[in-house]
């Protein structure tokens, strides 16, 4: 389940401005056919290398099973997750100064994620 990403944020000694970073941050070409720039993913669902890690990776993302340290949850369902959204709460994460970055398909869908990340019943 890891997911390998360009996160280099120097070349040599020199420290990339953010500016820099949004054009490769997050995005590995040999992962898209060595396309130089992210394509626009217009899938719905990825394969697995068996039923076995596809079942896996629906249990983490249902929460049945622990995400293991180090790893991604994969790309499952487009609802879920996609290699777009993926590059682009990469690139936010950095732009921002941010551990982690997250994108939501609607206005409400990001604001019940903002409130529920801080409220408690």
């Amino acid at each position: 389940m890891k997911r390998v990403i360009n996160n280099k944020t120097t070349i040599g000694n020199h420290k990339l401005h953010p500016e820099s970073l949004m054009m490769s941050y997050g995005y590995d070409p040999m992962l898209s056919e060595g396309s130089v720039k992210p394509p626009v993913f217009l899938t719905s669902t990825f394969a697995f290398p068996n039923a076995e890690a596809g079942e896996e990776f629906f249990d983490v993302m249902a929460g049945r099973k622990p995400l293991p340290k180090g790893d991604s949850a994969g790309l499952i369902y487009s609802r879920f997750n996609h290699p777009n959204a993926e590059i682009t709460e990469d690139r936010l994460a950095v732009l921002e100064g941010a551990e982690e970055g997250v994108v939501c398909a609607s206005g409400m869908g990001a604001i019940t994620s903002a409130f529920l990340s801080v409220l408690r019943p």
